[in-house]
């Protein structure tokens, strides 16, 4: 009885690990330039056991992911808006160091830089991107002009491995030096955002599967504390 109600925990647990992380998606379906994530579960305890007794059913999750496919190119006619098409990731300067975004909702600082709605600076291949003059214009490759002429190119990197990054809060993504490669062409969208690659429809089908499998599990974990209590009270007549 006692492996049988740890398994239908275990799996109870893992049902809301998952509703966690399908209520955030949701929850950022239009945030600009999110990437949904998906839990990968492994099987615990099991192994470690004999193998004549190995009863398994364990899980716990073993690893949460990103899924980096890239959503949808709004077209919004804000010269300030900027989306990448294809790979890469734009590079802002932060407190912590360098991080890594799809968001491109950034705005014009009172000093003229580029910043993200956190005010953090936008990089350039030589530093911040700051403007002088008016009439930003920021070609395919990511060169800016303003109206006195270039003043910078973006900076556009990937990640070599992803399974070597990680999320941060205020849609960031920061990730160890050497797993950074600088994109020497890429392809810039000037007054567009990227959309969230999360599907609206899809994530409310899953909160419903996932809310009803954490109920079939407490409904077993129920009758199993039944049975048990009524297993004690027959033992002690």
């Amino acid at each position: 009885m006692d492996a049988a109600m740890y398994k239908a925990l275990s799996g109870a647990i893992a049902q809301m690990r998952r509703l966690e992380v399908a209520s955030q998606d949701l929850a950022n379906v239009n945030t600009s330039g999110y990437k949904g994530q998906r839990l990968a579960f492994n099987e615990v305890l099991a192994a470690r056991l004999p193998a004549g007794t190995r009863s398994g059913g364990f899980v716990a999750v073993g690893d949460q992911r990103t899924n980096f496919l890239q959503g949808e190119l709004q077209d919004t006619g804000n010269p300030f808006h900027l989306a990448i098409d294809g790979e890469g990731y734009f590079v802002v300067e932060t407190l912590r160091g360098e991080r890594y975004t799809r968001s491109g909702g950034f705005t014009l600082g009172a000093d003229g830089a580029l910043i993200t709605s956190q005010g953090e600076p936008l990089m350039g291949e030589g530093g911040p991107i700051q403007i002088t003059g008016g009439k930003i214009k920021i070609g395919l490759d990511g060169t800016v002009h303003s109206e006195n002429g270039e003043v910078g190119k973006l900076r556009i990197v990937r990640f070599l491995d992803g399974r070597q990054v990680a999320k941060e809060g205020g849609n960031l993504f920061r990730s160890g030096a050497e797993n950074i490669e600088d994109i020497a062409a890429p392809r810039v969208a000037q007054g567009n955002l990227e959309q969230s690659n999360v599907n609206a429809i899809d994530s409310m089908v899953s909160m419903i599967a996932i809310q009803r499998q954490f109920e079939t599990y407490e409904r077993a974990m129920k009758l199993m504390d039944g049975a048990t209590q009524k297993m004690i009270a027959d033992a002690g007549r």
